[in-house]
């Protein structure tokens, strides 16, 4: 209740005396939230307030329409060419089709769509600055609109018609209402009220006379044919043609300036510095207002309204005010509360809050007035846990007193203490349950559980049965079952016996710090390790359950199918079912907070921190204050989330096409839901097509980064879910293109897939023109080396041959006549044949060298030697040695053969016809060329031969020249008689090895110079 007008004061002076001290009054605390210029809010004088079916608050004021949706209030343009024009909105008004429309200080309307006001709507021409306009519903939900100089006219959509002329309009309107049976009312500035009736079209005026002379601020219809009005000296009623004032004070004699309908029929009432709430129930037929909750606001009253998620919006000058009063509401030590931590609370049947402060102390809060209990001792005790018996009846449990009754009689409270003296197991005791047939059970703190009944105590303990004298909690069942929970596991007493429940029972290991069985049988068991429930004699931990339900349980309770919990760090409700059956959807579970309009979110940890009273409000006793929720409240779901696009910025600037450049650029993308009541609550999910492969985890990131995305047409895509956990039905899409660079683009792509299709087949043509030149040279190879074997076969065995056939032949001529001659060419042609078989057998030899077959040079010229050595009959053989310098590289396959065939062909020379005492052979592996030089120290070569280029009739020189030409080298020769010969073979290192010594990669074949 909102600052209700107290009856009972002179009774709880009386009890007070008696009992106790008045400690004083209090104000409950509701969840207000305050914008002036400071806090984001534009300014100006509010005229007018609503809300449309997405979910934005709209505020009229002196400086324009401004939108607000739970974050940020965005004014809204009146036109695209003139963006700071400011155009005063005096009136605002949704109409059946969700059509919001706004009028101005000159009477013009606008209908609001896309970001902006359209219009003004055609009409009449006339109006007047400042001139008051008329704006409400028709019964239908058309928008009224009406004024002096162009009557009262009714719109739907952008279709008008004309009501009551402007002739017939009564002079200086203020307000204008329909009432269900169909009949207008105008009020005036000082002619009072009008009443007009629409008779087969034709408007029928009547004066109410009770109301000749007065000022009429508000008009607001109830019923069929009720209207409140709102004047300068109260708020009256007119009923069927009677006009009454208000029987409460508090709406006489002073000015009534705001009227507003709330959700479940309420009625919000403004008044100068002050606002009122009628209850729905409290209001009579006749108009009358019965009673009256009064709330505390920071200023004077201009407009009010209530949204859909029961918000009150109170409108003023420079500033708006939000109340709930339908969730949570809270006492506080700042309003009155004598402590922050405010341990047990009870609620009885009187509707009287009892609660024990952590530091010690107990105190009850009756119609806004809090007293402190100083009977018994209790002033200086500490009370760890409260229940109630009959309707005059409490039981406190206490640190250091025992037990204590307390009876609420009419001369104030009687007192009655139960000590050891008396048969309790304890004087320290921790928890206390009264069962319905009176019995009570007192579990104390380490002496085990005692039972009252019939005015004796029994204690009960492990010899009895109990797993520890520790008593944590208690509760019992409708069927009178006890269950008593303690730091080893539950028990329950059936039949006169104890049943434990431990871990190895299924029960989360810990202290069972709190008990609940409710209505169905089931016993709800909160742990120091989460929750469990007993059902059916077995234990059971709820699995995939939210992961705070895993943590220390302090209180619970319940409320139409939902479990209420606070734990030590959180105020959660749960679906009772879905812990049940353990199929969990995201609107089963909610956590709340302080944007709910809860003072924190830390339970206490005392038995009985949360209770549920007579008339089904659950109250939670927290960490700094305590909240009470009303039995309505968060009863139904919250509305699905609108979502909206805020802006697109790449690489940190905002960009309104939704366009991206090309190349690498960081993405970022603003969104927001609309959610006046929590926007702190929203979740969302997103993804992007064709970069996300699936939606992200809930988040309430409201921006998103993007980086390096492929060109192309994309789809940015997002979902809310609102605190209850449901998620939007639709997904909101924002399309969007990311431009290609030049390379990225088709046409360019094709052009580089064509040129790369040429670039392989000019490299497959090159290829084939490079084996095909290797061939070649192969062949040329080849056929070069035929031909010397031919030119050497012809020089030798065949010239012998032929010789030995001439010699032959003259020996046979001979043979008859000269016998003698004859014989002597016979030993000339065998002679020559020795020395043909000799020459044809050096021949032969050379053709069967393979330098192929020798990995490194080197080895090569060595097993040359070793060869050419061995055919010296006298073993008088030259001394070879070989010198390579530089790192030894692979030489390409037709240098190495060519390379071999000459180097055999200078040693062959060096070995057989130098005379030498020493050869030497030089390689060299250079980074721009590869060298061979061979020398000896021999009889040296005849001048004519150099200049010659070989012997006469000898060809191993012409081959030696024809080889190096082919692979292009260059052969030097110096020589001198007597004194030896050396020739050097270079050959360029790209010849030589294929690659140069600088890197690997492909050479391609060019002509060698010879």
């Amino acid at each position: 209740m909102i600052g209700r007008c107290f009856t009972y004061l002179s009774v709880l002076l009386l009890a007070g005396a008696i009992s106790g001290a008045v400690w004083g009054d209090i104000t409950p605390s509701y969840r207000h939230d305050l914008w002036n210029t400071s806090a984001g809010f534009p300014g100006g004088y509010v005229y007018s307030i609503t809300q449309t079916a997405d979910g934005y608050v709209w505020i009229g004021s002196s400086k324009g329409l401004i939108r607000f949706d739970g974050t940020a209030f965005v004014p809204v343009r009146v036109s695209d060419s003139n963006p700071e024009a400011k155009l005063p909105v005096w009136g605002l008004l949704t109409d059946f089709n969700d059509q919001l429309w706004v009028t101005d200080d000159h009477t013009h309307i606008f209908r609001y769509s896309s970001d902006r006001l359209i219009g003004p709507l055609p009409d009449n021409g006339r109006h007047r600055y400042r001139l008051s306009p008329l704006f409400a519903k028709t019964r239908e939900g058309r928008l009224l609109f009406g004024s002096e100089v162009q009557g009262l006219i009714e719109y739907e959509r952008d279709a008008s018609r004309v009501l009551l002329d402007p002739s017939l309009m009564p002079s200086l309107p203020t307000a204008v209402a329909q009432t269900a049976d169909g009949t207008f009312w105008i009020g005036t500035e000082a002619m009072g009220v009008f009443r007009v009736r629409l008779i087969q079209g034709v408007p029928e005026i009547q004066h109410v006379a009770a109301l000749i002379n007065a000022k009429i601020n508000c008009l607001l219809p109830i019923g069929a044919s009720t209207l409140l009005i709102g004047t300068g000296k109260g708020l009256l009623a007119l009923h069927n043609g009677t006009v009454t004032q208000q029987v409460r004070s508090e709406l006489r004699d002073r000015e009534i300036v705001a009227l507003a309908y709330g959700m479940r029929g309420d009625i919000w009432i403004g008044a100068e510095g002050q606002l009122f709430k009628a209850s729905a129930a409290d209001i009579g037929r006749d108009g009358q207002i019965n009673s009256l909750d009064r709330l505390g606001i920071s200023g004077a009253v201009t407009a009010l309204f209530e949204d859909r998620d029961g918000y009150l919006w109170i409108g003023g000058p420079e500033r708006i005010e939000r109340y709930r009063d339908s969730g949570f509401i809270s006492y506080l030590s700042s309003t009155g509360l004598p402590c922050v931590n405010c341990g047990a609370i009870y609620v009885d049947h009187r509707d009287r809050m009892w609660f024990a402060p952590w530091d010690g102390g107990l105190f009850r809060l009756s119609e806004g007035s809090i007293q402190r209990i100083e009977v018994a001792g209790l002033k200086n005790d500490t009370v760890y846990s409260i229940v109630g018996g009959a309707d005059n009846e409490v039981w406190v449990a206490r640190k250091y007193g025992g037990v204590t009754r307390l009876i609420l009689g009419t001369d104030g409270l009687e007192a009655s203490t139960y000590t050891r003296r008396e048969g309790l197991g304890q004087d320290s005791v921790s928890s206390i349950y009264r069962a319905r047939d009176g019995t009570v059970w007192a579990g104390t703190v380490s002496g085990g559980l005692s039972r009252l009944s019939g005015g004796r105590w029994r204690t009960f303990t492990t010899r009895d049965g109990l797993p520890s004298n520790r008593i944590s909690a208690i509760t019992g069942s409708t069927a009178g079952e006890i269950f008593v929970g303690t730091p080893k596991g539950l028990a329950a007493l059936k039949h006169g016996h104890w049943v434990i429940c431990a871990a190895h029972d299924g029960l989360p290991p810990g202290t069972v710090e709190s008990l609940f069985a409710d209505d169905s049988g089931t016993l709800w068991i909160g742990t120091t390790k989460g929750i469990a429930f007993l059902e059916s004699g077995n234990v059971r931990v709820p699995l995939g359950a939210p992961k705070a339900l895993y943590g220390e349980i302090f209180g619970i309770a319940e409320n139409d199918g939902w479990l209420w919990i606070a734990t030590r760090d959180r105020v959660l409700r749960v679906r009772r079912t879905a812990l049940l059956k353990q199929l969990f959807d995201e609107k089963d579970y909610r956590e709340f907070g302080v944007a709910d309009g809860l003072p924190s979110s830390e339970g206490v940890k005392r038995s009985c921190s949360v209770v549920r009273d007579d008339r089904g409000r659950i109250w939670f006793s927290l960490n700094q204050g305590i909240s009470v929720l009303q039995p309505v409240a968060f009863s139904t779901p919250a509305f699905p989330v609108t979502i909206r696009f805020d802006e697109m910025l790449v690489d940190g600037r905002p960009r309104g096409q939704m366009s991206i450049p090309s190349g690498q650029h960081r993405l970022t993308l603003r969104y927001a839901g609309v959610c006046v009541s929590n926007p702190g609550g929203l979740r969302y999910r997103y993804r992007l097509e064709g970069v996300d492969s699936a939606w992200s985890e809930p988040t309430a990131l409201r921006e998103i980064d993007y980086t390096n995305i492929a060109p192309g047409r994309l789809r940015f895509q997002v979902m809310a879910r609102n605190p209850d956990g449901i998620w939007s039905s639709e997904t909101s899409t924002m399309s969007l293109k990311v431009e290609p660079a030049y390379w990225q683009t088709r046409w360019f792509q094709v052009g580089a897939l064509g040129a790369l299709v040429l670039l392989l087949f000019g490299l497959h043509r090159l290829r084939l023109q490079q084996l095909a030149r290797q061939f070649n040279l192969s062949l040329e190879a080849r056929v070069g080396e035929r031909t010397r074997i031919a030119r050497e076969l012809h020089d030798t065995l065949l010239q012998s041959l032929h010789g030995l056939m001439f010699q032959f032949q003259a020996a046979r001529n001979m043979l008859p006549t000269r016998p003698q001659d004859a014989v002597q060419a016979l030993d000339g042609a065998i002679s020559r044949t020795e020395q043909a078989i000799a020459e044809s057998r050096s021949a032969i030899q050379g053709l069967r060298y393979d330098p192929a077959g020798q990995s490194d040079l080197a080895e090569c010229l060595s097993a040359m030697a070793q060869d050419l050595t061995g055919k010296d009959p006298n073993g008088n053989s030259p001394v070879f040695r070989v010198i390579v310098e530089g790192e030894r590289q692979a030489l390409s396959p037709l240098v190495r053969e060519e390379v071999g065939q000459i180097a055999r062909e200078l040693l062959r020379n060096s070995f057989q016809h130098a005379l030498a005492r020493e050869i030497e052979a030089d390689i060299h592996y250079g980074d721009r060329l590869f060298r061979l030089r061979i020398r000896d120290d021999g009889r040296g070569m005849d001048q004519r031969i150099l200049e010659q280029g070989a012997r006469p009739g000898h060809w191993g020189l012409t081959g030696v020249r024809e080889r190096a030409q082919r692979i292009g080298a260059q052969l030097d020769f110096w020589s001198e008689a007597g004194a030896g010969t050396e020739i050097q073979l270079t050959v360029p290192a790209a010849v030589a090895y294929g690659t140069t010594r600088e890197g690997d990669g492909l050479k391609l074949p060019r002509k060698a110079k010879s």
